[in-house]
Protein backbone atom coordinates (compact mmCIF):
# COMPACT_ATOMS: atom_id res chain seq x y z
CA UNK A 1 0.00 0.00 0.00
CA UNK A 2 0.85 3.38 -0.67
CA UNK A 3 1.02 5.90 1.56
CA UNK A 4 -1.56 8.19 0.07
CA UNK A 5 -3.92 4.98 0.51
CA UNK A 6 -2.78 4.58 4.14
CA UNK A 7 -4.03 8.63 4.28
CA UNK A 8 -7.17 8.14 2.91
CA UNK A 9 -7.78 5.11 4.99
CA UNK A 10 -6.69 7.27 8.26
CA UNK A 11 -8.70 9.92 7.55
CA UNK A 12 -12.06 8.30 6.81
CA UNK A 13 -11.90 6.00 10.21
CA UNK A 14 -11.03 8.85 12.24
CA UNK A 15 -13.82 10.92 10.37
CA UNK A 16 -17.05 10.03 11.68
CA UNK A 17 -19.57 9.68 9.12
CA UNK A 18 -21.29 12.93 7.85
CA UNK A 19 -24.32 11.53 6.34
CA UNK A 20 -27.09 11.91 9.17
CA UNK A 21 -31.15 10.61 8.45
CA UNK A 22 -33.77 11.34 11.13
CA UNK A 23 -34.41 8.00 12.21
CA UNK A 24 -30.80 7.41 13.25
CA UNK A 25 -29.25 7.50 16.29
CA UNK A 26 -28.94 10.79 17.90
CA UNK A 27 -25.91 13.24 16.87
CA UNK A 28 -23.59 14.28 19.36
CA UNK A 29 -25.61 17.89 19.07
CA UNK A 30 -28.64 17.30 21.34
CA UNK A 31 -32.03 19.14 20.34
CA UNK A 32 -31.25 18.71 16.58
CA UNK A 33 -32.44 15.44 15.55
CA UNK A 34 -35.85 13.36 16.44
CA UNK A 35 -35.01 9.90 17.86
CA UNK A 36 -36.40 7.13 15.24
CA UNK A 37 -39.08 5.87 18.26
CA UNK A 38 -40.13 9.27 18.52
CA UNK A 39 -40.86 9.36 14.89
CA UNK A 40 -42.28 6.47 14.61
CA UNK A 41 -44.78 7.93 17.79
CA UNK A 42 -45.85 11.00 15.92
CA UNK A 43 -46.75 8.90 12.65
CA UNK A 44 -48.85 6.52 14.73
CA UNK A 45 -50.61 9.28 16.26
CA UNK A 46 -51.11 11.03 12.93
CA UNK A 47 -52.86 7.98 11.45
CA UNK A 48 -54.53 7.31 14.30
CA UNK A 49 -56.00 10.43 14.37
CA UNK A 50 -56.91 10.47 10.78
CA UNK A 51 -58.82 6.87 11.55
CA UNK A 52 -60.59 8.72 14.81
CA UNK A 53 -61.50 11.20 12.11
CA UNK A 54 -62.96 8.85 9.67
CA UNK A 55 -64.51 7.12 12.01
CA UNK A 56 -66.31 9.96 13.53
CA UNK A 57 -67.33 11.10 9.94
CA UNK A 58 -68.70 7.52 9.21
CA UNK A 59 -70.98 7.39 12.34
CA UNK A 60 -71.90 10.75 11.75
CA UNK A 61 -72.88 9.53 8.23
CA UNK A 62 -74.82 6.56 9.52
CA UNK A 63 -76.83 8.85 12.43
CA UNK A 64 -78.05 11.15 9.62
CA UNK A 65 -79.10 7.60 7.31
CA UNK A 66 -80.93 6.36 10.65
CA UNK A 67 -82.86 9.86 11.12
CA UNK A 68 -83.79 10.26 7.38
CA UNK A 69 -85.46 6.82 7.26
CA UNK A 70 -87.35 7.47 10.92
CA UNK A 71 -88.12 10.51 9.52
CA UNK A 72 -89.53 9.06 6.19
CA UNK A 73 -91.34 6.60 8.29
CA UNK A 74 -93.15 9.10 10.11
CA UNK A 75 -94.03 11.04 6.97
CA UNK A 76 -95.31 7.95 5.89
CA UNK A 77 -97.93 7.75 8.91
CA UNK A 78 -98.63 10.98 8.87
CA UNK A 79 -100.09 10.59 5.22
CA UNK A 80 -101.68 7.32 6.31
CA UNK A 81 -103.66 8.86 8.85
CA UNK A 82 -104.51 12.27 6.82
CA UNK A 83 -106.21 9.51 4.16
CA UNK A 84 -108.23 8.10 7.16
CA UNK A 85 -109.19 11.66 8.34
CA UNK A 86 -110.28 12.33 4.89
CA UNK A 87 -112.06 8.96 4.43
CA UNK A 88 -113.93 9.38 7.93
CA UNK A 89 -114.53 13.43 6.51
CA UNK A 90 -116.72 12.19 3.50
CA UNK A 91 -118.25 9.36 5.77
CA UNK A 92 -119.79 11.82 7.71
CA UNK A 93 -120.71 14.39 4.93
CA UNK A 94 -122.96 11.67 3.33
CA UNK A 95 -126.58 12.30 3.08
CA UNK A 96 -128.09 9.36 4.81
CA UNK A 97 -125.17 9.82 7.81
CA UNK A 98 -126.63 13.33 7.59
CA UNK A 99 -130.12 12.45 7.84
CA UNK A 100 -129.59 9.97 10.90
CA UNK A 101 -127.83 12.08 13.08
CA UNK A 102 -130.84 14.67 12.20
CA UNK A 103 -133.52 12.51 13.13
CA UNK A 104 -131.43 10.82 16.37
CA UNK A 105 -129.34 13.03 17.15
CA UNK A 106 -131.05 16.87 16.61
CA UNK A 107 -134.73 15.22 17.26
CA UNK A 108 -135.36 16.61 13.59
CA UNK A 109 -138.40 15.16 11.35
CA UNK A 110 -139.16 15.39 7.72
CA UNK A 111 -141.36 17.61 6.19
CA UNK A 112 -145.11 16.83 5.94
CA UNK A 113 -147.40 19.08 3.68
CA UNK A 114 -145.94 22.23 3.16
CA UNK A 115 -147.84 25.44 2.06
CA UNK A 116 -145.98 27.87 -0.45
CA UNK A 117 -147.30 31.17 0.61
CA UNK A 118 -146.96 34.38 -1.86
CA UNK A 119 -145.79 37.98 -0.05
CA UNK A 120 -145.83 40.65 -2.05
CA UNK A 121 -143.37 43.58 -1.60
CA UNK A 122 -144.63 47.03 -0.54
CA UNK A 123 -144.68 49.52 -3.43
CA UNK A 124 -141.33 51.45 -4.25
CA UNK A 125 -143.70 55.16 -4.17
CA UNK A 126 -145.02 54.35 -0.51
CA UNK A 127 -141.71 54.01 1.11
CA UNK A 128 -140.40 57.11 1.84
CA UNK A 129 -136.91 58.15 0.21
CA UNK A 130 -134.64 58.81 3.41
CA UNK A 131 -132.79 62.31 3.96
CA UNK A 132 -129.52 62.73 3.14
CA UNK A 133 -127.83 62.80 6.45
CA UNK A 134 -126.02 66.33 7.09
CA UNK A 135 -122.07 65.45 6.54
CA UNK A 136 -120.58 67.06 9.48
CA UNK A 137 -116.48 68.72 8.69
CA UNK A 138 -113.44 66.84 9.16
CA UNK A 139 -111.03 67.53 12.17
CA UNK A 140 -108.95 69.48 9.27
CA UNK A 141 -111.55 71.21 8.20
CA UNK A 142 -112.65 72.34 11.98
CA UNK A 143 -109.13 73.19 12.59
CA UNK A 144 -108.62 75.26 9.23
CA UNK A 145 -112.64 76.61 9.95
CA UNK A 146 -111.14 77.94 13.33
CA UNK A 147 -107.36 79.06 11.94
CA UNK A 148 -109.51 81.33 9.71
CA UNK A 149 -111.87 82.62 11.90
CA UNK A 150 -114.45 80.96 9.93
CA UNK A 151 -115.92 78.19 11.94
CA UNK A 152 -119.52 77.49 12.61
CA UNK A 153 -119.99 77.30 16.91
CA UNK A 154 -123.26 75.99 16.39
CA UNK A 155 -122.45 72.65 15.08
CA UNK A 156 -120.12 72.05 17.40
CA UNK A 157 -122.32 72.87 20.09
CA UNK A 158 -125.43 70.49 18.89
CA UNK A 159 -124.53 67.38 20.27
CA UNK A 160 -120.90 68.24 22.11
CA UNK A 161 -120.10 64.52 21.01
CA UNK A 162 -118.67 65.77 17.44
CA UNK A 163 -114.72 66.37 19.34
CA UNK A 164 -112.80 63.73 18.28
Amino acid sequence: MSVETRKRRTETAARPDTRRYVWSSPSRQPGRRMHGAVVFLIAVALIGAAGMLYLLQTNHVANLGYEMSRLQDERRAALVEQQELSARIAEKQALTTVETAARQDLGMRPIGDHIFLDAELPAAEATPAPEPAASKPSVIERFWGRLTGQSDRSAETDGGADDD
